[in-house]
This record gives structure tokens, C-alpha cells and sequence, in this order.
């Protein structure tokens, strides 16, 4: 790459870090409250607590919120060590579908949503360090916006599951080369398994990272792109997340065994429940919050009438990611595979909230980022062919 051309990705790279986190903020002060974000403000609060007096063992004993790992929400609980110590945070302090302004909670709730909207930004980050135009899309997308300008637990997990697979892309590249490069082959992959540990041990759901990556790995044996023998490294990489998840999930280090068959059970009984059920979402719903922009769902979603969410553009995104499915596949298959075994969890899973899309945001804006590729190539083949045309 030519020194121009260098400093042009970087400029972009620049801006679009700096536009996702522009936009967040300004979400962050201007989304009303949302309804989970008051269960994970009592618990992140709690966490503080702990932390503040000294009962650092609490933070394993804790069985608040059990259905989802700690490690995000006892950072929003360090977060919460910038302010006046509360006892308690009650659900009158954070009450939902009401300006964040008005809430006795303010600053606390400002506190955690500011360590969302500096992951979600950090996502935005290291995806337009692969591909900056991909990293616009996610810098933009109205529903990775709201849940990564939120108290919830999607910010964190999706940077390290996104980091998860570019660093497994780059561990790819080197590993077949020479010894020499193969060393930079184990860190990147030591990276890997280092976020998707941090993804696991945030929210279970973006292990689907992982399973893709998994997924990718096998293929490249069975089509003899690295030898047989490297499953005893994808075996390593296992094991080292499955152990970074377990280090970073405090709720995890007693009754292991009897804890994990909470949550699982937990999750399985939520959703058959009439709340769930009740929704009437469709089978194809997780389609339509990645079709749509988010803020268009009013009244429904009434809270977002404020224009918190400055750019709709998640149709243009969608049409873009279809028409880049299969340069996605050429380029970046581990990408593709994520995006389809991500949907397919999506769709046969009952629970269809908003947030849930997410997982697949990170890979659903590099295949858009090839669409608009792909429509330029085809753009420029048509002009190419034509004066040719013209002269005969």
C-alpha cells in the first residue's frame, strides 16, 4: 500500500472510531430507559458494594440476574466507583419508557451506559481496522446504536466475539507460511481465544463466534488448507477460552455444575413463558430488526420518538449484506458461516427481542461493506463494456 493510500485508511479508520462514539453518546444521553436496563443497574450496584467494602468473594456468591454471566456486569459495577455510594438502587429510581434526565438514578445509569458506548465504540473500532467501510456500517447501525448506548449486556461480547474472529482470521493468514510466521500465528490466535473468553464470560449467546470459527476450522481440514493435525491446536484453542471464560465469570467458581443447570434451565422455561409467547413476534422476526431501522418501531417502541437514534439507515444496510453474501463467502468465509449459524440460532430460538440480532451485526456489516463492493465492480465492468460497444 502506497504512503497516500495508507494515510487514507488510517484518516478513515479515525473518523469512523470517532463517529461511533459521537453517535453512542448522544444516544446515551437521549434513550429513554429500557426495561432491562434497571435489572442491570440493581445488580451492577450490588457489585459495587462488594467492591467498595472488601467482599470480594461476594462476587461469586451473588446470584442476582444468574441467567447471564458477571464479567459485564461487575464492570458496570466499577463503573458505578465513580459515584456517591448508593445502598440500593430501586426500580422507582430507573423507571421505563421515561427520559434518562428525569430518573433519580441519573448518573448512575449515565455511569454504565458510557462503558457500553466505549466497547460498542472499541467494536466499531477493530472492525474498520479490518475493513473500514464495514466498521461504518457498524459505527451507524441504529439497532447496534441503542444496545451498545444501553445498559445491557451486548456491547462487551460482541467486541470480543468480533475480536474473536479477526484475530482467528489473521492466526489463519500466517499459519501457513513459514516457522517464523507461525509464531505471529499463536499470538493472534492466543487473541482469539482471549475474546471470545471475555465474549462467553459477558453473554452466552455470542459464543456463535466461536462455533463458526470451529466450523471454519474443520472445513479447512476436510479441504486440506492446514493439516490434519492442527485440530490439536483448534482443541488448545478450546480449552484456553473455555478456561479464560470460566477465570472471568465469578458466578461460575462455586456449584459449577449445579449453576450452569440453573441457568440453562432458566433460559429454557423463559422462553415457553406467556411473556414471551405473548409477543406474537414471528418466526422471521430477527430478520426484520436487522431490515428495519430500529427507531421505526413506534409506538410500540414510543421511548425513541426523540430522535436518539440519528441515522436509519439499516435497510440500506440489509440490502447491501444480501448482495455481499457471496463475496463474503470468497473473501472472508468465517464471516459468512457466522452470519448463517448465528440466523439459524436466531430463528429457532422462541425469545425474539431486539437486542438478540446483535450477535450477527459485527459479520451482517463486513457482507455489507462487500455489497457496496460488489455493486462497484459491477458498476465498473458496465462502463468498461461500453465504449466498447459504441465502436463496433
Amino acid at each position: 500500500m502506497k504512503k497516500n493510500q495508507r494515510i487514507w485508511v488510517i484518516l478513515s479508520i479515525v473518523a469512523v472510531f470517532f463517529l461511533a462514539i459521537g453517535l453512542r453518546t448522544y444516544a446515551a444521553f437521549h434513550l429513554h430507559i429500557d426495561h432491562d436496563e434497571t435489572t442491570y443497574l440493581i445488580t451492577a450496584n450490588k457489585y459495587t458494594n462488594y467492591i467498595r467494602n472488601g467482599q470480594l468473594n461476594w462476587l461469586a456468591w451473588e446470584t442476582t440476574n444468574f441467567e447471564h454471566p458477571a464479567l459485564n456486569k461487575i464492570i458496570f459495577g466499577f463503573a458505578l466507583l465513580t459515584q456517591a455510594p448508593l445502598e440500593k438502587v430501586n426500580q422507582s429510581d430507573l423507571v421505563d419508557e421515561r427520559p434518562i434526565g428525569e430518573q433519580q438514578a441519573v448518573k448512575y445509569a449515565l455511569a454504565d451506559r458510557f462503558v457500553s458506548v466505549a466497547f460498542g465504540s472499541l467494536a466499531a473500532l477493530v472492525l474498520a481496522i479490518f475493513n473500514p467501510l464495514a466498521g461504518f456500517f457498524l459505527a451507524i447501525d441504529s439497532l447496534a446504536v441503542k444496545y451498545t448506548s444501553e445498559i445491557y449486556l451486548e456491547a462487551l461480547p460482541m467486541l470480543g466475539s468480533l475480536l474473536a474472529v479477526v484475530a482467528y482470521t489473521r492466526f489463519f493468514v500466517f499459519f501457513g507460511k513459514n516457522s517464523k510466521q507461525r509464531k505471529k500465528a499463536f499470538l493472534w490466535l492466543a487473541v482469539s481465544a482471549i475474546g471470545l473468553g471475555v465474549a462467553a464470560a459477558s453473554k452466552y449467546t455470542y459464543t456463535v463466534a466461536g462455533i463458526a470459527i470451529v466450523i471454519h476450522w474443520l472445513i479447512a481440514v476436510i479441504f486440506k488448507k492446514i493439516p490434519a493435525i492442527s485440530m490439536l491446536i483448534l482443541l488448545g484453542w478450546g480449552v484456553f477460552s473455555i478456561f479464560l471464560f470460566f477465570i472471568l465469570d465469578p458466578y461460575l467458581w462455586v456449584h459449577t455444575i449445579e449453576r450452569l443447570g440453573n441457568t440453562l434451565s432458566y433460559h429454557l422455561r423463559f422462553s415457553q413463558t406467556e411473556f414471551v409467547t405473548g409477543s406474537m413476534y414471528h418466526f422471521w422476526q430477527p430478520i426484520n430488526w436487522l431490515f428495519r431501522p430500529f427507531a421505526h418501531y413506534s409506538p410500540v417502541h414510543d421511548p425513541y420518538h426523540n430522535n436518539a437514534l440519528l441515522f436509519r439507515l439499516d435497510t440500506l444496510i440489509f440490502v447491501m449484506a444480501v448482495l455481499g453474501l457471496w463475496r463474503t463467502i470468497k473473501r472472508q468465509p468465517v464471516f459468512f458461516i457466522w452470519i448463517v449459524v448465528g440466523l439459524v440460532m436466531l430463528l429457532l430460538w422462541n425469545t425474539k427481542w431486539a437486542q438478540y440480532p446483535l450477535i450477527i451485526v459485527a459479520p451482517w456489516c463486513y457482507s455489507a461493506s462487500q455489497g457496496v463492493l460488489q455493486l462497484f465492480d459491477l458498476a465498473k465492468r458496465l462502463f468498461e463494456k461500453k465504449p466498447a460497444q459504441q465502436i463496433s
